[in-house]
């Protein structure tokens, strides 16, 4: 009944007089179609055209002022890509159309070594549900079982790598047609951190399921370039988009490291995983990492230097690496201690493996972080 009457209102403001005269587009018209409208704009002024789904509220329609015989709007608006309200400047037209639109500027800083991150996983809700056990993990997260379709997931998120003072996410990815469906997911992560200096990089996954060939390796890199890498919220060095890449136990200098090098001809930051005899690979990476969450510390410095908090899969009789929070404390701390150049956090948010440190009932704390990301706070610099 309310939309129906909001609706009325903005027909009866916007109708034709008797006389079939247009009405006079008058301030009280504008607010009104202001605040009963939704409003999907681009930012043509920014060099990354960002995508705005704004809604404008009675109190925020008040910002709405006659300049030289126009009406512009200069205040807050409530952003639904982001769950995030945002300053923008803008002329209303009539019927309702938003003209000259600029919405906030992006931050374009980068990180510097040593750069802090966290593997993360956009994989829900589909990877709560493991038939027939609903949700497949041991831990409820205090979010409960959220979706990464969801803007108030994806804010909350990244505010919470922010409180825990890490630099960047590695975006678990599974391509352009994967599932999970987290190619469609990244552009909404990129943009909420796009005004902060919060950072992501994708986690190639398809490498430690497959060989992709060096044409489909290729083919991807210069989707990501095109697609994502140039936006301000992904992560580079040196100027160079950085990429993460998963493996398994067959990876090998011939078999892996020299068909990513072959396939990197637009340059990449490639980061990949190590394997027997890394060092001595005539086909070296950019840098190396190790994704073992079974083991509190994994030391690969100069490259890496990783920490777990804990590891207990829901399928598993017993934990491989079981929750202690006070070596979760040492472990952050040699972290930092090694000088490592990514210092690396395994996982934001892998619930089904229960590697998390994000915020559980079972850890929650009055910071509504938990503990584990209070830790991260206190300890980082």
């Amino acid at each position: 009944m309310k939309t129906a009457a909001a609706l009325a209102l903005i027909g009866a403001l916007l109708a034709p007089t008797q006389s079939g005269a247009s009405p006079k587009w008058t301030r009280a018209h504008a607010k009104a179609v202001l605040t009963q409208s939704v409003f999907f704009v681009t930012d043509e002024t920014q060099a990354d055209r960002p995508d705005y789904q704004l809604a404008f509220s009675a109190r925020a329609s008040r910002s709405l002022r006659v300049v030289g015989g126009r009406f512009v709007f200069s205040g807050l608006a409530h952003d639904a890509v982001t769950d995030t309200d945002v300053h923008v400047r803008f002329t209303f037209v009539s019927p309702g159309r938003v003209t000259g639109f600029q919405g906030p500027t992006a931050d374009k800083t980068q990180p510097s070594f040593p750069i802090r991150a966290a593997f993360y996983y956009a994989w829900y809700p589909e990877a709560w549900f493991r038939y027939p056990v609903i949700p497949y993990s041991r831990f409820r997260p205090s979010l409960d079982l959220y979706s990464a379709d969801d803007a108030r997931t994806v804010r909350a998120h990244t505010d919470a790598m922010l409180y825990a003072h890490l630099d960047a996410g590695i975006y678990s990815w599974w391509g352009r047609d994967g599932y999970p469906p987290t190619d469609e997911r990244f552009g909404r992560y990129l943009a909420a951190a796009r005004t902060t200096p919060f950072r992501w990089a994708i986690y190639y996954e398809r490498e430690g399921y497959a060989n992709p060939s060096v044409d489909t390796i290729r083919a991807d890199l210069e989707y990501i370039r095109h697609t994502y890498a140039s936006k301000p919220a992904y992560l580079k060095v040196d100027g160079r988009f950085v990429v993460y890449v998963y493996g398994n136990s067959e990876d090998s200098c011939d078999a892996t490291a020299a068909r990513w090098r072959q396939a990197n001809t637009v340059g990449a930051y490639v980061v990949l995983k190590a394997f027997a005899g890394f060092r001595s690979c005539s086909a070296q990476p950019d840098a190396w990492h190790q994704y073992s969450a079974a083991l509190p510390e994994y030391d690969l410095a100069p490259d890496a230097f990783m920490i777990a908090p804990g590891f207990d899969e829901w399928g598993e009789g017993a934990p491989r690496l079981g929750r202690d929070l006070e070596r979760w404390r040492a472990d952050a701390a040699a972290m930092i201690a090694s000088n490592a150049r990514w210092q690396l956090v395994l996982t934001f948010n892998e619930w089904p493996e229960g590697t998390s440190v994000e915020s559980s009932y079972e850890w929650a704390s009055p910071s509504g972080y938990g503990s584990y990301l209070d830790v991260l706070h206190e300890v980082l610099p």
